[in-house]
């Protein structure tokens, strides 16, 4: 049974107890007054269920203790003992149902907490996260303005510093283009609504990362099916989001590794795409915070290209604002993972 439900019998049993040891006193006068007190408790650290069993259990043994016992049915029934069984039970009844929307209340407030809580751990993570990610791009560019500002004249030297500067500056656009995205889609911009054959965003995000795969000697295989499948949305948002699930997928797999992309239809009404690789795996419990802004997959603190742990979190707002879903699974560190977008179908006709 419910540790709620046996604390509201223990309080009853104890109010009636209670009551029994006043009896000498109160006599017939009263014989709830004192079981109202189990109902309290009952209502308010268990709800409306173990407050109604206190006032049942109140009712019953109170009035066989106090009214019935020594008289029969007929003085039992007496308008006056009717009317206190009666206004007993309301009161457990109005007792039961305000303890419940109080401990609804307390349950919410405690939720809110916690979800603050968790957003001042993110803030601060973020304020890490991001404070370590834009020191150095800043350091490299500061290396390179104290070469140019001792040797101007060294062309070797100009070269060098401007490449850095070029590579950091356009790093730091990248991690500013990021946060702008996020924020954007935070707000709930708008995106197209138009049919969008989902074959040829899939090629294009496989375009926009093949020189990664390439670099790193990546085997890609592709898996697109014969049939046309059309959603409705922005083509250029999911030409972002599969572009960005596919490089991670480059990032995070060791060179000459393997990465599958397979489109097939679930049920009737949505297209699923999954994108699989052999890397490093996801650590268990950690797979729903992937998704989260700020939070960098295992192996980015050792990953060249850096960034802010915002690409899935992007992901996931584009997909949702396409009525779909984007989930990720894998067995374990080193064994690889599968992040797998559904989406809904264009209905027929369009």
């Amino acid at each position: 049974m419910n540790r709620h439900y046996l604390s509201a019998i223990a309080a009853v049993l104890v109010a009636l107890l209670l009551r029994y040891l006043l009896n000498p006193v109160l006599g017939n006068q009263g014989p709830y007054l004192v079981l109202t007190l189990p109902i309290v408790v009952a209502a308010m650290y268990g709800g409306l269920g173990p407050a109604l069993l206190a006032t049942a259990l109140g009712t019953l043994i109170g009035t066989y203790l106090f009214i019935a016992r020594g008289a029969g049915l007929h003085d039992v029934l007496q308008p006056e003992n009717v009317a206190r069984i009666l206004l007993f039970v309301a009161i457990g009844v109005a007792i039961g149902l305000m303890g419940a929307q109080l401990r609804r209340s307390r349950k919410a407030l405690a939720e809110k907490v916690q979800q603050l809580h968790a957003s001042n751990r993110a803030k601060d993570n973020a304020m890490a996260v991001l404070s370590h990610e834009i020191r150095n791009p800043l350091s490299a560019i500061h290396s390179a303005h104290l070469v140019l500002h001792r040797a101007p004249d060294d062309e070797k030297r100009v070269v060098w510093a401007n490449e850095i500067i070029g590579r950091q500056v356009a790093q730091l656009k990248r991690m500013a283009d990021d946060l702008l995205d996020l924020s954007g889609l935070m707000r709930g911009n708008a995106t197209a609504n138009l049919p969008v054959d989902l074959r040829q965003v899939l090629q294009q995000a496989l375009e926009q990362s093949a020189p990664l795969c390439v670099k790193k000697g990546h085997r890609l295989e592709t898996e697109l099916g014969t049939v046309a499948a059309v959603v409705i949305g922005d083509a250029q948002r999911l030409v972002q989001v599969f572009a960005n699930l596919l490089t991670n997928a480059a990032k995070y797999t060791d060179p000459g590794g393997k990465i599958a992309l397979t489109v097939g239809l679930r049920a009737a009404d949505h297209v699923e795409v999954s994108i699989e690789d052999d890397g490093v795996g996801l650590l268990p419990g950690t797979v729903d915070d992937l998704f989260e802004p700020f939070v960098q997959a295992p192996g980015a603190a050792s990953n060249a290209e850096g960034g802010l742990g915002l690409g899935l979190a992007i992901v996931r707002k584009i997909v949702q604002a396409h009525g779909g879903e984007v989930t990720a699974e894998s067995p374990g560190p080193g064994q690889g993972s599968r992040f797998t977008v559904r989406l809904p179908l264009a209905p027929d006709g369009i």
